[in-house]
């Protein structure tokens, strides 16, 4: 070789060892390197849930290096979780995800993240070609193919219907027949509307597993949706036959029999399911929830009821979320008492739970045992000290039966210990100080309470009803009282005391024609109304000009209300008293 050759490739060689050495390239080492550890420092402040530190410290790491797209695919991803309803950081976001995925698509993690957001955000064929791509990659990890699959299925292309069954074959011959499997095919051949293939498909998947309970009954679901009634049941009872602890089984057979209309077939196969001891409770409290959503309507049925809920409650005397359950179906056919001492049960099991004190408290009011309320709040105070809710329920009984002291040293004890960011807390315990001055005849502090209440949250709606309708009866300053029910009524335009409220402030405002407007809507809404409604309509009908109106309704109110005197000397004289 000439040696003016051997000179020149001397130099070449000399000039790119200068290269790497230059000063350019240790700087884009170094920024890289610094890249790095800013981006391993934010994945460790993201380990300790510091997430404003995460994302900041990857910005600053892509900053450095722009071209690591694997931090690009950490701060894109950030960037999508938080966009929202921003769609120029959305696009900044999916853009550095979709560019990670074009130069790197065997980074799994990535790479399933980006095939998810496709497809959550409708992206169907960007999704595909995703997880066409990993599949290709990573052929031996069933979940990849699983999604490849499914991906196919959701196209509704016929061809890719085929290949979407082609695929689940393969994840077959590799792991053998699964319901997973199975089950999706058979969604496949139905999407193609292929039903002799669904029948075969089940024949394999039982030939695999001639024993297993869970496939018949999966078989059996199958049969009863394609209205093959018979061969449902089958399935049905040759799946309790083989495994008599399935709680599936007895479940889909119970649910077969209701569906089908067999209503003596449906308790029965109740009844027989929740007596087994080998059932699991999670079964069994599904089959009784059922149960008794379906029957607690009809009163014939609250033995057959009652006596589950006994027979469960023998088996497992120690389960709060039967005791719940039962209290529940006690609420629903009104019976408070009932529903008070399951409420007691679970509570005794298990007393650290707040919410069944408070719900303790509301049923032994609402079945008027207004003692055992009271005791029952000052009994969970032991348990939950610092709980401003309990105060505030135990002051409210205590104003309901007239021990005002009471009633106001409990009620300030919990605007103590509201959180001063609570508002909507904090509003709803000085409207509860208003009302219990009201009922004492303090009708001055009881509006002071008010205003506060009104003051903390103007959105309250209970303070805002309340106060219109104590002006309305004391006949004070009625112009603001009727701005206040408006507001009410206005946000709750079918509730009956809201509206109640309103015709009464028409009515001291001597508007008899808009009071009566508005106490029909009230006695339209009500699914049972009280005596003040009925008293209050016999009132403004009277002075509407219909008497014998007036009289029907003062007649129902006495009927709910027989001590009221007022309302007596209404019926008797058949006229309106002022007092």
């Amino acid at each position: 070789m000439p040696i003016a050759a051997l000179l020149a490739m001397a130099l070449v060689a000399v000039a790119a060892a200068e290269a790497r050495t230059s000063p350019s390239a240790w700087d884009d080492a170094a920024r890289q390197r610094k890249s790095d550890y800013i981006f391993m420092e934010g994945m460790r402040r993201n380990a300790i849930g510091e997430q404003d530190s995460y994302y900041e410290l990857l910005n600053r790491a892509h900053s450095l290096d722009t071209a690591d797209t694997q931090t690009g695919f950490y701060v894109g991803y950030m960037q999508v979780l938080m966009a929202n309803n921003d769609s120029a950081l959305f696009s900044r976001g999916y853009d550095l995800i979709d560019r990670h995925f074009r130069e790197n698509p065997s980074d799994l993690y990535a790479t399933y993240v980006y095939g998810n957001l496709n497809e959550h955000i409708g992206r169907k064929s960007d999704a595909l070609h995703v997880w066409a791509v990993l599949d290709s990659l990573y052929p031996e990890r069933p979940e990849v193919t699983l999604r490849y699959a499914e991906a196919l299925s959701m196209t509704g292309d016929t061809a890719d219907l085929s290949r979407a069954i082609s695929v689940y074959d393969r994840v077959e011959t590799g792991q053998g027949k699964s319901l997973q499997v199975s089950s999706r095919k058979i969604r496949a051949y139905l999407s193609s509307r292929d039903t002799t293939a669904v029948i075969a498909e089940l024949h394999d998947l039982m030939k695999s597993s001639p024993r297993s309970s869970e496939y018949r009954v999966f078989v059996g679901d199958v049969y009863s949706m394609f209205g093959k009634g018979d061969s449902a049941l089958y399935y049905y009872n040759r799946a309790c036959e083989v495994d008599s602890t399935n709680g599936l089984a007895y479940y889909s057979r119970a649910n077969f029999y209701k569906n089908t209309g067999d209503s003596v077939g449906y308790d029965r196969e109740v009844f027989k399911a929740l007596k087994q001891d080998n059932l699991d409770l999670d079964t069994k409290m599904q089959l009784l929830t059922g149960y008794v959503k379906e029957l607690y309507s009809d009163s014939m049925q609250h033995p057959r009821i009652q006596e589950l809920f006994k027979v469960l409650i023998d088996q497992h005397p120690h389960e709060v979320d039967i005791h719940d359950l039962y209290s529940a179906y006690f609420v629903a056919i009104e019976r408070y008492d009932s529903a008070a001492e399951q409420v007691g049960y679970a509570i005794d099991i298990d007393p650290a739970d707040e919410n069944r004190w408070r719900m303790l408290m509301s049923l032994y009011a609402q079945s008027g045992n207004m003692d055992k309320a009271i005791a029952t709040g000052e009994n969970a105070m032991h348990y939950h000290p610092d709980s401003p809710t309990l105060y505030l329920l135990t002051g409210s009984d205590y104003a309901m039966e007239r021990d005002f002291g009471k009633a106001q040293a409990y009620l300030r004890r919990s605007l103590e210990l509201a959180d001063s960011l609570q508002p909507d807390m904090r509003s709803q315990i000085l409207c509860s100080i208003g009302d219990a001055y009201y009922q004492a005849e303090r009708s001055d502090s009881a509006f002071v309470y008010y205003d506060m209440a009104l003051e903390e949250d103007p959105g309250n709606l209970l303070a805002l009803n309340n106060c219109a309708y104590y002006l309305a009866c004391e006949g004070r300053d009625l112009d603001r009282a009727e701005r206040l029910a408006a507001l009410v009524v206005k946000e709750r335009p079918d509730d009956a005391t809201s509206l109640d409220t309103y015709a009464w402030v028409f009515f001291k405002k001597g508007d008899y024609g808009l009071a009566k407007e508005y106490i029909k809507e009230a006695l339209e809404h009500a699914d049972k109304p009280s005596a003040e409604i009925y008293h209050h309509s016999g009132d403004i009908y009277f002075m509407a000009g219909d008497p014998d109106k007036a009289i029907e309704y003062w007649n129902k109110a006495v009927e709910l209300e027989p001590d009221n005197e007022l309302l007596q000397r209404k019926v008797r004289h058949k006229t309106y008293f002022y007092k």
